[in-house]
C-alpha cells in the first residue's frame, strides 16, 4: 500500500514532502517517538476505511477490548503511541481529528459509489435508446444530477420500446439511481428522500429506481444491475404524513430486488 511516505525519482528512493515536513522533524533520539508515531498513524488511517473505527468508545478499556477482538496489530500500534490515554488532551484532540477524517472518508466513498451508479445508468440508457433506433441518444438522455441535485432524480430518459406500455415512446421517464458496494440482492437497502418521493408523485408511472449491486469504484463497474423498480411498487410502503407537527424526511427501503432484474422487471 502506498501511503505517500516515499517516492522514486530518477531511480532513487526519496522521502516525500509529507515525510520530510511532518515525520522527520519529530524524530529524535528517543527509542519510541510518540509524536512521530501519532502523525504517521493519523496519515495511514486517512488512506483507509478501517472497520475497527466503528468500535471507538470514550471509555479506553471498552475500546481496547473491542479493538483487541477485531485487530490486535492496530491495538498494539495505538498502545505504543499511547493513544488509549484519554486523560491526555492531546490524545482526545488526535481522536477528534481521526473521527472527522473517518466521516469525511465515508462520505467520499458513498459519493463515489453513487457517481459510478449514475454513470452506469447514463450509459445504459444511452445504449438502450440508441438500440431503439434513435439517433443522437444524448438529446434524449440527460444526466440531471451532474447539473444540479435539486431535480429529485438523477437521469432523465425516454420510454422507448421497453417502457412504452400504453404511452408514447418519446414520453419522458425519471430515474433515481441507488448503488451499493455490497452484494446482497435479497436484502438490498437504499434510502428514499422526501424530495425524491415528491418528484415521483408528480407522475408516479414515469418514475423508476435503478439499483446497482457490488459497485467497484476503481473499475467503475457493478457486479449486478440494473434492477429496475417502478415507483408504483413502493406506493404502499413509503410513509405518509399524518400530523401537522411531524413529517418524514427520509425512509429506508429493504427488499429482495432479484425480481426486478433487467430486462425482466417491467
Amino acid at each position: 500500500m502506498d501511503y505517500s511516505l516515499l517516492k522514486i525519482d530518477d531511480g532513487a528512493i526519496q522521502v516525500t514532502q509529507f515525510t520530510y515536513g511532518s515525520i522527520l522533524p519529530k524524530c529524535d533520539n528517543e527509542d519510541l517517538n510518540v509524536k512521530a508515531l501519532r502523525t504517521l498513524l493519523s496519515h495511514i488511517i486517512s488512506y483507509h476505511n478501517f472497520e475497527w473505527l466503528l468500535f471507538y468508545d470514550s471509555d479506553p478499556e471498552i475500546f481496547r477490548d473491542h479493538l483487541m477482538a477485531q485487530d490486535t496489530e492496530w491495538s498494539n500500534l495505538l498502545d505504543n503511541a499511547k493513544l488509549f490515554d484519554f486523560g491526555d488532551e492531546d490524545v482526545n484532540n488526535w481522536w477528534a481529528g481521526i473521527l472527522v477524517k473517518y466521516e469525511d472518508y465515508k462520505e467520499k466513498i458513498k459519493k463515489a459509489i453513487g457517481d459510478v451508479g449514475e454513470k452506469l445508468t447514463y450509459h445504459h440508457e444511452l445504449n438502450r435508446v440508441e438500440l431503439d433506433g434513435y439517433e443522437a441518444p444524448k438529446s434524449f438522455v440527460k444526466w440531471a444530477a451532474l447539473m444540479s441535485d435539486r431535480f429529485g432524480f438523477d437521469i432523465q430518459s425516454i420510454r422507448g420500446a421497453y417502457f412504452k406500455s400504453s404511452y408514447d415512446k418519446k414520453d419522458k421517464i425519471r430515474i433515481e439511481v441507488k448503488s451499493s458496494d455490497t452484494t446482497n440482492i435479497e436484502r438490498f437497502r437504499f434510502f428514499v428522500s422526501k424530495p425524491e418521493w415528491n418528484k415521483a408523485l408528480e407522475n408516479i408511472n414515469s418514475y423508476f429506481f435503478f439499483c446497482w449491486v457490488g459497485i467497484n469504484i476503481n473499475d467503475e463497474s457493478a457486479l449486478h444491475g440494473p434492477f429496475v423498480i417502478p415507483a408504483t411498487q413502493l406506493m404502499e410502503s413509503v410513509p405518509k404524513d399524518v400530523s401537522s407537527i411531524c413529517e418524514w424526511s427520509e425512509c429506508r427501503v429493504v427488499l429482495d430486488i432479484s425480481h426486478y432484474r433487467w430486462p425482466d422487471s417491467i
